[in-house]
């Protein structure tokens, strides 16, 4: 089991209710993780409307999460 910290931003944080939460998860990557948060608690987050990154570093959302890892989800941006 792996001890995840889970960032939210913006309209993400909103949507959630919360800014940041810990989480205990099998989760093996990103994309599992956010897998696991949205069966658990019926958040919409998904892939394909977020970035994300691992210990403030921008990744993939088939990077590997380790025990104690930081995960941010980052909603699209948009501006000019």
């Amino acid at each position: 089991m792996k001890h995840i910290t889970v960032r939210y931003y913006s309209f993400l944080s909103a949507q959630r209710g919360i800014q940041t939460t810990e989480v205990e998860t099998e989760a093996a990557d990103v994309k599992a993780l956010l897998d696991d948060i949205r069966t658990r608690s019926l958040f919409r987050l998904t892939a394909t409307v977020s970035k994300a990154a691992v210990n403030d570093v921008f990744v993939d959302f088939d990077a590997p999460l380790a025990d104690g890892d930081s995960v941010t989800f980052i909603p699209p941006f948009a501006g000019g």
